[in-house]
């Protein structure tokens, strides 16, 4: 998971204590978005079929996530705003 996602933007929302996060997938193109939460473990992710926010039970796909999340803060390169 962690090598097949681009992250694209980010959105700092500090009254929620979470961060909006905009990916690609490298090898389908299609994009995901994510809910990844400061203290907690919690991640979310958008099913735009059941248009609903989903929490990630994998708890080996929640790690890759926030490490790859982690990695892009680090790297400065990707948009970020916050409200």
């Amino acid at each position: 998971v962690k090598d097949n996602l681009i992250f694209q933007h980010f959105v700092d929302l500090p009254n929620c204590e979470c961060v909006f996060c905009s990916t690609r997938e490298k090898d389908t193109g299609k994009s995901r978005l994510f809910l990844i939460f400061n203290d907690e473990k919690s991640i979310y992710m958008r099913s735009g079929m059941k248009e609903s926010w989903e929490e990630l039970e994998n708890e080996q796909q929640s790690d890759c996530i926030r490490n790859a999340f982690n990695e892009a803060l680090l790297e400065h390169k990707i948009p970020c705003f916050s409200i």
